[in-house]
Formats: structure tokens, C-alpha cells, sequence
């Protein structure tokens, strides 16, 4: 009978806490050099404050959600989504982590959860695996699948959209006060087969100070059916433990 007690404890690489370059150099870097720039996006700030506003147009109309985002590393983050205007809306909801737990709030719902932070398989980082089936852990999470998680952490973007289509550099603009590179990529792969057309095109803005995604404009032909830009932005601002604190109504509905 083995001795599990003897087997060895498989170790994680560490996480890169410094980015590999500190800034771009040139007015249009090469596109490879664009994207290995975006992917140390989150190590070129302590703390981060930025707002998202989503529009979707869909047959039945323009929808608009608008996503206020804290990050301070490591760890604490959090993302209020709204779609309403009104700031007494209850429609609304809350994702917040202080890299242990994970507090959500449906306020529409009246429900809240509290769970532990779901960690990556173990040896999904390991370095023997090949490049595009590796795991890059964050230094902090956000929520999976989600906007702000695409725009902080746009390595999993690059991966999985920009490199499975044709990517050409349309120069550089001015947004919202910060330079922006733009690049247009050209009937990338999707996973959703109504928009999986040859007339398919994303325009995608790059903040050149971090290498955040901050501007996501859809197209399928002339049509615009999606875009989300970051319309407010703060590198390194302080951000207090409050601000990450989620205070839940005394009758709210627990879901374990």
C-alpha cells in the first residue's frame, strides 16, 4: 500500500508582481508588442477606480448598464452594476471580494451570498503546459466572464478573441483625456453562432499608460450592437477597506 502522505504537494508558480515593460515606446507600436503589453496591464497600478458604460442593441432596443469598479491589489475589488440611471434605482447588484471571500447582492432580488473565493484547478498554471492552455492567475480577482474582468485582465481577451481574427492598428485618439491605440479585428471567432458572420468586426481601444481595454464597440456590418467604453478612469487613487464593504438589509434572502 502507498504512503500518500509521501507524494509530493504540487507548487504553484509565483504570480508576476512587476510588469515586464513599464511603457510603450514609439507613437504605434507593433501589434505583438501592443498585446504583450496588455497583459501585465494589472501590474502597472496599486489601485484602480474606473466606470464602464455598456450599451446593447438588441430587437428590442437599447439597454444601458453601468459598471463603477475599485481594485487594490492584492486582492480587494469590487463592481457595482447598474441599469438605471436613477440613483434610487434598486436595480442594481453588487460583486465585492477581499480576496478571501466573495459578497454578492441582487438588490432588484433582495438576495445575498457569502462564499469563499473559488480558486484555479491545481496545475492549471503549472509551466509544463503549453502556452494557450495556461492559467495566468491575477493578483486580483474579479468577477469570471464579466466586462471589468475582460478590460483589467485582457490577456484571456487577447487569447481567446483578437488572436483568432485579422488585427490591423487604426493609429491612436484622445479619450476621455487619455491617449488610446485602436485596433480593429476582423471576423474573430465566437461562440455565439447568430453573430459568427464574415461581416463580424471589433474596434478595441488601449489605454497606453496601463494597457487596460478601454473601449469594446461591436459590429456586425454597418450595425453597432454593442459598446462599452471607460468613461471615467484613476490610476492609484486611494481607496479605503470601507469601499469594499457590502452592507446588506437586515431582511435580505441569504443563498448559501
Amino acid at each position: 500500500m502507498s504512503d500518500h502522505s509521501s507524494l509530493p504537494v504540487p507548487v504553484e508558480p509565483a504570480r508576476a508582481t512587476v510588469a515586464a515593460a513599464i511603457a510603450l515606446d514609439g507613437e504605434e507600436p507593433p501589434i505583438t508588442e501592443l498585446f504583450a503589453f496588455m497583459t501585465d496591464a494589472e501590474l502597472r497600478f496599486r489601485s484602480l477606480r474606473m466606470r464602464i458604460e455598456e450599451r446593447t442593441m438588441t430587437a428590442r432596443g437599447e439597454s444601458l448598464v453601468i459598471a463603477d469598479v475599485l481594485v487594490r491589489h492584492e486582492g480587494w475589488a469590487r463592481v457595482t452594476r447598474r441599469r438605471s440611471a436613477e440613483p434610487m434605482s434598486r436595480d442594481h447588484d453588487v460583486w465585492a471580494t477581499d480576496g478571501v471571500t466573495v459578497t454578492t447582492y441582487d438588490a432588484s432580488a433582495g438576495r445575498a451570498s457569502i462564499r469563499p473565493l473559488v480558486r484555479a484547478p491545481v496545475g492549471a498554471t503549472a509551466t509544463d503546459l503549453p502556452r494557450f492552455a495556461r492559467v495566468r492567475l491575477p493578483l486580483t480577482r474579479l468577477p469570471a466572464e464579466s466586462l471589468p474582468d475582460t478590460f483589467v485582465h485582457p490577456q484571456g481577451y487577447i487569447r481567446n478573441v483578437a488572436l483568432t481574427g485579422v488585427t490591423t492598428s487604426l493609429g491612436s485618439t484622445v479619450q476621455h483625456g487619455r491617449q488610446t491605440f485602436l485596433l480593429r479585428i476582423d471576423h474573430p471567432r465566437s461562440t455565439y453562432v447568430l453573430t459568427d458572420r464574415p461581416d463580424r468586426w471589433v474596434e478595441l481601444g488601449v489605454d497606453r499608460q496601463t494597457g487596460i481595454i478601454t473601449l469594446l464597440v461591436e459590429h456586425i456590418g454597418d450595425l453597432v450592437t454593442r459598446h462599452a467604453e471607460v468613461v471615467s478612469l484613476e490610476v492609484d487613487p486611494a481607496i479605503p477597506d470601507e469601499a469594499f464593504v457590502v452592507h446588506l438589509p437586515e431582511d435580505v434572502r441569504r443563498i448559501y
